[in-house]
């Protein structure tokens, strides 16, 4: 099994200018004496009018302990800008739900049999959406749809673009995609706890991720990202508009490279980074 078809399960799931600036990495996996990790990076900015916006990158399923410590976090900001594509999450379940919904309800099934093979827990049963100072911040269905038509993006044209990215990826490491894929998956299936060896593996292919979306969004860029950045940042202007001064953008950290080149241009700077444990991962005994 190639290690590029874990890619549709990881996507589903600054003091100098733009240009000199080093870009951030939002997700890292560490490895350490007792145990390893898999953490995101929550990561701040600020305006010259003093605004900070914090970058909070998300991990779509994972330990209960994340999604705790990111509910007591979220308690500080006077706006939590959210993904969702489709309605907010206030307004879920008041309509039927669109073909085009059903057509992207894969992603959640995919994530779900992810969560329950991993033995971790989901973002939308983790985090308290209902919380006041929470913003919808992303598309919804009808402009997805429309965009993806305007653009020609398909699930497909954007799978080739992963794999390719992927392939390239692993080359500068030396790294030959089938044949690493393989020896993983015996790892796994070898392994005592086999839900502990597979999100050992999965959490080190994390490292990936943002090399890989850097391939993905080249060009003129995509609409499950680049666009829906761009819709989420024109939420954030309004609610900046509105008087509010500290706010967090929560979206999954293979959003966020590209949403911080966003800020930079903007004229924010970076001024502190801070790292969450995601998946905590003992070393067996």
């Amino acid at each position: 099994m190639p290690r590029f078809l874990l890619l549709p399960a990881l996507l589903a799931i600054t003091a100098l200018s733009a240009a000199e600036e080093p870009k951030t990495n939002f997700i890292r996996f560490v490895e350490e004496e007792t145990s390893d990790s898999l953490q995101t990076a929550v990561v701040s900015y600020e305006s010259p009018q003093k605004v900070q916006v914090d970058l909070v990158g998300a991990i779509h399923i994972a330990d209960k302990a994340y999604f705790d410590a990111l509910n007591v976090r979220f308690k500080g900001y006077d706006a939590v800008l959210y993904e969702l594509v489709g309605p907010s999450m206030e307004d879920r379940g008041k309509e039927p739900p669109s073909k085009d919904g059903q057509n992207l309800a894969w992603v959640g099934q995919m994530q779900a049999m992810m969560k329950d093979a991993l033995k971790l827990h989901g973002q939308l049963e983790g985090i308290d959406y209902q919380a006041k100072n929470f913003v919808h911040a992303d598309m919804n269905m009808k402009q997805f749809t429309q965009t993806q038509e305007t653009k020609k993006e398909s699930f497909l044209t954007l799978y080739l673009k992963a794999v390719q990215a992927q392939k390239e990826a692993n080359a500068k490491k030396g790294l030959d995609s089938d044949t690493a894929g393989l020896v993983m998956l015996l790892k796994v299936f070898t392994a005592k706890d086999s839900s502990t060896g597979l999100k050992r593996m999965i959490a080190q292919e994390f490292d990936s991720v943002e090399d890989i979306m850097a391939g993905v969004e080249s060009g003129d860029g995509t609409v499950l990202v680049g666009e829906r950045n761009r819709v989420a940042l024109e939420v954030m202007d309004k609610q900046i508009a509105a008087g509010k001064k500290r706010l967090a953008i929560f979206y999954g950290a293979a959003h966020l490279a590209d949403m911080e080149e966003r800020l930079l241009k903007k004229g924010f700077k970076r001024t502190k980074i801070e790292w969450l444990k995601a998946w905590n991962l003992p070393h067996e005994e």
